[in-house]
């Protein structure tokens, strides 16, 4: 981590990180919207729009991102988030709601890759030679700290004055905007791309049964994992916690979560197998343990949970770069965030409905029955997986030229996401 330090790029990427990850929206946007006037109907249908919007722009959004470049693409993250959350402040109409949370929409599904890539090409670059299992590790560390804070404070901010989570939100993110701007471009030549070279490039990359592995690795650990969120509101609700003790059940997730990037960290290439075996378990064990044992869920096995997810995030996230080709990363990422947004999108109702109906320790223990298919699926392609096999097929990237990978000329996260 002290390497990582050292590198300029990586300590003001960190920094911007910490700025954009900020979650003060998270635990007041429906309280928001209802305290503005609006039916509970209306915001339920708001945010079915708003996941619909993510789901159909991922693939599109990632594409736009590989061809426009690293750095442009997280100065554009960067400024949506203020445009987004300044919007927010702003909502006066029926129209304005939808129309700000499309915006939303089109903005998270920018944040599948535009972090992450970027940081992944400015370590290759970096001539500190930065490990990026310890920048990864050191960044999601960094964001979900940034998390646990601003979870803590939203309460507060809110009964300042509603908006002011939203601004605040936005006022960081142009912060974030600034510095940024002192991010360098990826040093490589530019070649320009025309749609027969895009399309030859995602072919090669489907073909690639390294890329279609750690890509459903990372499709059934973001499906496995996100999903089961929907219930901590349920389970708090239950076991009839306050509104303080229910944000220090968060912060815990959050606290667990910063554990588990700083230790993806550490997970060399010989240990990567049963580190993300190790992810996928502790899911399924803390959500077992929840079914059975509802009170001690909130501060030790949500937390457990949290630590496992971010694990195994982490490391998906270094190797997804790594197996990768440049011309098609962030790509990659919108195509692994499309698949499992799908599924969570019939998930999260789904055990919504199997809390409302039985109890969230049955909605518990029916996710995890899910779980142990999951594991099943994932247990495979975590057992294929080779410490050598983290370069693109034809070995590390030389000269483009003909038939070789391409990149762009600027050089591409949280989400949280």
């Amino acid at each position: 981590m002290r390497t990582a330090l050292r590198s300029r790029p990586v300590r003001i990427f960190a920094i911007t990180q910490f700025l954009l990850e900020v979650q003060f929206w998270f635990p007041v946007w429906l309280i928001y919207l209802l305290d503005l006037g609006f039916p509970l109907t209306t915001a339920v249908l708001a945010d079915g729009v708003f996941r619909i919007v993510v789901v159909v722009c991922e693939l599109p959004v990632g594409l736009a991102a590989d061809l426009i470049g690293r750095r442009r693409t997280y100065l554009t993250l960067a400024a949506g988030t203020v445009l987004t959350f300044a919007a927010i402040t702003q909502i006066r109409s029926v129209a304005m709601l939808f129309g700000t949370w499309v915006l939303w929409g089109v903005l998270w599904a920018l944040t599948s890759g535009a972090a992450s890539t970027y940081l992944y090409e400015l370590c290759d670059q970096d001539e500190l030679e930065i490990s990026p299992a310890k920048a990864f590790g050191l960044v999601r560390a960094v964001g979900n700290a940034s998390v646990l804070l601003s979870l803590l404070a939203a309460g507060y901010l809110y009964e300042v004055d509603r908006r002011l989570p939203f601004a605040v939100t936005a006022a960081l993110a142009a912060v974030g905007f600034l510095l940024a701007l002192t991010l360098p471009e990826i040093r490589k030549p530019r070649v320009v791309s025309t749609w027969s070279s895009v399309v030859a490039d995602i072919r090669r990359a489907a073909a690639d049964p390294r890329i279609r592995r750690v890509g459903w690795l990372g499709v059934l650990l973001l499906l496995f994992g996100w999903s089961a969120r929907i219930l901590f509101q349920p389970l708090a609700l239950e076991l009839g916690l306050s509104a303080a003790l229910t944000g220090s059940m968060y912060a815990a997730f959050a606290a667990a979560s910063v554990l588990g990037g700083l230790a993806a960290g550490y997970v060399g290439r010989s240990h990567r197998r049963p580190a993300l075996a190790a992810a996928f378990l502790l899911v399924l064990a803390a959500l077992v343990a929840t079914g059975q044992l509802p009170w001690l869920g909130p501060f030790l096995f949500l937390p457990l949970m949290g630590f496992g997810y971010a694990l195994g995030t982490t490391v998906l996230e270094v190797l997804t770069n790594e197996v990768t080709p440049q011309p098609v990363r962030a790509l990659a990422f919108g195509v692994i965030s499309c698949l499992s947004g799908v599924g969570i999108a019939v998930a999260r109702p789904g055990l919504g409905i199997l809390a409302t109906d039985h109890s969230t320790s049955f909605a518990f223990l029916a996710w995890a029955g899910v779980g142990v298919l999951v594991v099943g699926l994932a247990v495979p392609g975590i057992r294929r997986l080779h410490p050598a096999a983290d370069l693109p097929l034809g070995g590390p990237p030389g000269p483009t030229g003909p038939g070789g990978p391409s990149s762009d000329s600027s050089a591409v996260p949280t989400r949280h996401a």
